[in-house]
């Protein structure tokens, strides 16, 4: 593995999963009150931009760790957008 792609994967590892603790707060107290909407559409739109740059590219960090950080938004939209319907 190259130098530049480790340095991906590092990366991509630290922020994608810098949502996992928002993740579990969200989804074990039902508490989305504070995440605004607009910033999770940008956010999950974002990465899953980045997502299709990186198959364009080719760059597997960039595949990777966009398409799992998109992934672990949706249960906290889910949340939010369960909470917006009660």
């Amino acid at each position: 593995m190259r130098w530049p792609d480790l340095l991906g994967f590092i990366a991509g590892f630290l922020t994608t999963f810098s949502a996992w603790p928002q993740l579990y707060y969200s989804y074990s107290t039902k508490d989305v009150k504070s995440i605004q909407m607009q910033f999770m559409v940008m956010l999950m739109s974002g990465l899953f931009l980045w997502g299709v740059y990186g198959i364009l590219l080719r760059s597997l960090p960039l595949i990777v760790f966009n398409f799992i950080g998109f992934t672990l938004w949706i249960p906290i939209l889910w949340v939010k957008l369960s909470e917006s319907g009660s």
